[in-house]
Order: structure tokens, then sequence, then C-alpha cells
């Protein structure tokens, strides 16, 4: 557990530093890998479509969980390079601060039509035309996002390694796959049901963080009153939960929907990670010293 915080940690240090390299983290070598499978997203039986959403996202996260231990085998320090290289490979893709940041910058400037197309590329639609309404889908986004772009890796690369970051960040992959063909409605509802069972541990847990970084009452609040009037399925639910926690967290400072709620939400995120960094790194010591 101990190199398990270790190889996190340095991999969000190599996250910052290493910036230019984001492109190699893009999704074109899954979409190519699940190009050669794609008639199981035809496929019309429910059966048939869920096994082969398992299989697309189980090849990558077997392989990884074989080379993971062959290293380990060799040599203790190669395992561990390769947690490092891997985890820094499934964040993201791109860093959502980074991202909004520069949304912040096109709106001081007035460019609304860069504007317009970072929030496309942020919200992965198209974006409301009124202004104040755009940077709320933003602000909803990020907080919404941060769970594919880093709770939901954090979680599943502390509980399986490698292997686990791979098979988070393959569902995430596969539910935002462009559908070179038309895909049936089973193998669409087998990957979200996937993504929502895997997402739902992570988002509960960045919710809970959203709560610990900002005003936790209002936070328990809400997500009583959403789940109270909530009829979705538990795993259809883990953005709502995200959003109505983020809000629910940044209501104290009573900001209007525009940049600066944007701007808290960003730092609401960094501190829940930071919040979730110093508990593993208790939770790390504790099993060492056990």
């Amino acid at each position: 557990m101990t190199m398990s915080f270790l190889a996190l940690l340095i991999s969000l240090l190599l996250d910052q530093a290493l910036r230019h390299l984001e492109t190699m983290r893009g999704p074109r070598w899954f979409y190519a890998y699940y190009e050669s499978l794609g008639f199981f997203a035809q496929s019309p039986s429910f059966w048939r479509a869920g096994t082969g959403v398992l299989v697309i996202v189980l090849v990558p996260t077997v392989a990884t969980l074989f080379v993971g231990h062959l290293l380990d085998h060799i040599w203790n320090a190669l395992g561990f390079v390769f947690s490092v290289l891997l985890l820094l490979l499934t964040l993201g893709p791109r860093d959502l601060h980074t991202q909004v940041g520069e949304y912040i910058e096109a709106i001081q400037s007035g460019d609304e039509q860069k504007a317009g197309i970072l929030a496309r590329e942020i919200l992965g639609t198209e974006p409301p035309a009124d202004a104040a309404a755009r940077s709320e889908a933003v602000t909803h986004a990020v907080l919404a996002e941060s769970n594919d772009h880093l709770f939901g890796i954090f979680f599943w690369f502390a509980l399986l390694g490698p292997a686990g970051a791979v098979l988070f960040r393959s569902v995430d992959f596969l539910r935002r796959a462009p559908a070179a063909e038309a895909r049936s409605d089973e193998f669409v509802g087998a990957v979200n049901r996937l993504y929502g069972l895997l997402a739902w541990i992570p988002a509960h847990l960045a919710a809970l963080g959203y709560a610990l970084a900002g005003s936790f009452e209002d936070v328990i609040s809400d997500i009583k009153v959403f789940y109270a009037n909530c009829s979705a399925k538990f795993f259809q639910v883990n953005n709502d939960v995200l959003v109505c926690a983020g809000l629910g967290a940044l209501r104290a400072s009573a900001e209007e929907p525009g940049t600066g709620r944007l701007r808290s939400a960003l730092l609401l995120v960094r501190r829940t990670v930071i919040i979730w960094l110093v508990i593993y790194f208790f939770i790390t010591l504790i099993g060492w010293a056990w």
C-alpha cells in the first residue's frame, strides 16, 4: 500500500510537470482496439452484448495485471515504475483545471468564439448560448467530470493497482467511443451499467470529500433531498450526486453562476483531492504499522 500511495503522488506531480505529453493518453489506442471487436456492439442479444462489453474491457485489464506481476517478479522497482506510468497515462485524458482555466481566460478576454469551443470540449456536447448558463453548465461538468478524470482512477488504482486504473479508463473510453456503426441498445445499456457500477463508490467518496472541503451541512441536506426525490437506479445517478454535493458545498460562498463560482468549483475539487490524499496517506501509515 505504501508503494501505491507513492505511485499515486508521483504520478500527480508528473501530471503537472508533463502537461505537453497529454496527447499520449488520448483514447486513440483504445478506439483502434475497440473497432477490432466492434461486432459485439451490434448484438441485439442482452447476454452477448454484456459479454462483449466484459471482453473488451477485461483484455487490456488482464494484460496490465500480467505485465505488472511479471515486472514485480523481475524487480520491484520495475513494477513501481510501471505503476506510475500506467497511472499517469490513465489520468485525464485532458487536465480539467487547464481546460477550465483556458475557458475562464477566454471569457475574461471577451473571446466568445474560443469560449464556446472550449465549453464544447469540456461538456462533450453543444453548450448553452447564454453566457451565464454556459458557465453554469461548465461548473456542473467540473463537479461531475472530476470523478472520471481523477477520483475514479484513484479509487480503482488504490484497490487493484494499475489494472484497476486501466479497467476504469477502458470502461469510460468505451462509453464515450464514437459509433462508427450503429450500436445496439443492449450494448449501450451494458456499458452504462458497468460504468455506473464502477463509478458509484468513487463518486460518493468524492461527494463526501466535497462536504469535507466545503459546506458539510448543506451537502448532507441536499443529498438527503436528492435521494428522497430520486427514482433512477443507483448506478444512474453518479453525476447528479456529484453536482448536487458540489453545489451544496459551494453554497456558503453565495456566488452567482459565472466564472467566480466556476473558479470556486475548481478549488473545491483541488481541496477534495488533497483531503483524500491525506486520508490515504494515514491509511497507508496504519497499514504499514500494522
